[in-house]
């Protein structure tokens, strides 16, 4: 840490994204406290808590991808890492949650990713955030797990998805993710929520078209 991180750390000291208490991004109490998925317990196919024998998140639904994961649920303190990083612009926590899910997705699937991509942020919310907070996770993740970060998707305009139920979120992706390279291998597709899955779900369509072999996905949280 040079002079002038020394400097912002005492006038701006970090606190933790799930107390705020002083110290560290994440305190140990608030790490005890995430509420981890449990994997022998979770949906093989959508990454859902609990939805191992029945799912009811996805019973119903062909997903391009063949298999999700989530780290933990959307709940404190957990969803307030997530939003912090997200729409507060606290950056130093995407290598926290990145390391938390390539953790989760080592467990899961140990050596299975050749590469990884991540669902990109529109123009309309990178003006807004001043970074891909997608992107930023994702390569924290692909370092943790020693394979390629793929930037081969892009994003065009589309409504904010979190006042969206399911159908709705489906129409409005429907079309707004593009390939800007081929890929090939199995690619591993991340995301920093997943809540109905249809951005993924678009996404992972769009990685197989241009080459992908299999397509998995990866959350940093679900909702359920």
């Amino acid at each position: 840490m040079g002079l002038f991180d020394d400097i912002a750390e005492l006038l701006f000291p970090t606190r933790c994204a799930g107390c705020e208490l002083p110290g560290a991004l994440l305190c140990d109490r608030c790490i005890a406290a995430l509420p981890r998925v449990e994997l022998s317990g979770a949906c093989p196919r959508c990454g859902a808590p609990y939805g191992l024998f029945v799912c009811t998140e996805c019973w119903d639904r062909e997903w391009a991808f063949s298999a999700g994961v989530a780290f933990g649920e959307f709940e404190p303190p957990l969803a307030r890492a997530v939003v912090l990083h997200k729409d507060a612009g606290e950056r130093r926590l995407a290598q926290v949650l990145g390391s938390m899910l390539a953790t989760q997705i080592a467990a899961a699937w140990p050596d299975w990713p050749n590469g990884v991509a991540f669902v990109p942020a529109t123009r309309a919310a990178l003006r807004r955030r001043g970074f891909d907070h997608g992107r930023a996770i994702a390569d924290a993740v692909a370092h943790e797990l020693g394979v390629p970060m793929l930037e081969c998707l892009t994003r065009s305009r589309a409504r904010d998805q979190r006042t969206l139920g399911r159908e709705a979120r489906a129409a409005n992706v429907a079309g707004t993710v593009t390939a800007t390279a081929d890929v090939s291998g199995r690619i591993l597709l991340t995301d920093d929520v997943f809540t109905t899955g249809a951005t993924l779900d678009a996404a992972a369509a769009v990685l197989l078209a241009a080459g992908a072999q299999e397509v998995r996905v990866a959350a940093v949280a679900r909702t359920w």
